[in-house]
């Protein structure tokens, strides 16, 4: 279900952040996020906590060893209890995908003290079966995107998260997005990666089957956005990087997609330490005006555009200094603030 009001360039962040504590990751999210909220994760707090391993935890045999930070599966373990995971799957039983406080402390913590009046939507999130097959492996450290077995039943698991989260979510907020993160999908176009587009993009629809309300996919890199936008993606969120190379000579497929009501995050606050150190508003600002002018060149119409859009940063803020993570969370604040005033969204 698409969002029930225009995106407008409200600020949507994208879930991790640094911090420790996740009263603290949820003060600061809530101090920038506004109208639209993302339970934050924080990979820094705990192993458990790893993007990867969050979205995992319960996989018939996966074992999460924090001291030596690894995850793996125990392929024997696993092809024993991967009937429980299938029968869970058929029945929809989707309490067997839950997190735990120690998993998701920062959902925990939204869970606790609630969404507030005015919150219009919220927002998870979850590694996307692409992604997560290509980094999980079993025992030997063969990945799981190669034993269709597991990757199927990784899959599975997946879209029960996706629904698990997604009733825990709307019990604080009116409207839901949930976000399928494939921060590794460009691995797709290898030489030597293991399945065709169609099995690819068949998973990733698989899981996003499991939303009710908003579906959201999260890319990066050289991705065939055109390709990833016929599925049942509702908010597209790149950063511009992305747009640029999918988009670079036609501007049909964007326009396309927003003509049947989808929408895009525009991912162009930076998400690395060096380049927010020199960042300011008026330079993002500029960085987005000129993407805008060349998808309207392309055929994408500007009015259109920044309606069904939302300003985002580029990539995860959990890995950096907690004073840069909250200076990009402050410049997506601002460049929000100054798109909205410059195009008078409401």
């Amino acid at each position: 279900m698409p969002l029930p009001f225009p995106p407008a360039c409200l600020p949507l962040l994208l879930g991790a952040l640094p911090h420790r504590s996740a009263a603290q990751a949820l003060d600061v999210s809530r101090r920038y996020a506004g109208a639209l909220l993302a339970w934050p994760q924080l990979p820094q707090r705990s192993f458990r906590e790893q993007h990867l391993v969050q979205s995992v935890i319960g996989f018939p045999g996966l074992v999460v060893d924090a001291t030596a930070s690894r995850v793996y599966v125990d392929r024997n373990e696993a092809e024993q209890r991967i009937d429980e995971l299938s029968l869970a799957y058929l029945e929809h039983a989707i309490n067997y995908a839950a997190l735990s406080a120690d998993d998701a402390a920062g959902l925990a913590e939204l869970m606790r003290v609630g969404g507030g009046r005015q919150l219009l939507a919220v927002k998870g999130q979850i590694l996307g079966p692409i992604s997560a097959a290509i980094q999980l492996t079993d025992q030997r450290e063969h990945p799981l995107i190669y034993d269709d077995m597991l990757f199927d039943a990784l899959t599975q698991i997946l879209r029960l998260r996706v629904a698990w989260q997604e009733l825990r979510l709307s019990e604080v907020a009116p409207t839901t997005i949930i976000c399928v993160d494939e921060p590794l999908l460009e691995a797709t176009s290898l030489p030597f990666f293991p399945h065709d587009p169609d099995r690819v993009y068949d998973q990733i629809d698989e899981v996003l089957a499991g939303i009710s309300g908003c579906r959201a996919v999260y890319t990066c890199g050289a991705v065939d956005l055109d390709r990833l936008m016929q599925t049942s993606v509702e908010l597209l969120i790149a950063d511009m990087a992305a747009y640029r190379q999918s988009f670079a000579s036609s501007g049909e497929a964007l326009a396309n997609f927003l003509d049947r009501g989808g929408m895009i995050g525009i991912g162009v606050v930076p998400a690395v330490e060096e380049h927010l150190e020199h960042a300011t508003v008026d330079m993002v600002y500029g960085e987005l005006a000129a993407f805008l002018t060349h998808l309207e060149v392309l055929g994408v119409p500007r009015d259109r555009l920044v309606q069904q859009a939302l300003i985002t940063p580029s990539g995860s803020l959990g890995r950096l200094r907690v004073s840069s993570a909250e200076r990009a969370l402050q410049l997506v604040a601002d460049v929000s603030r100054r798109v909205r005033e410059e195009y008078a969204l409401t």
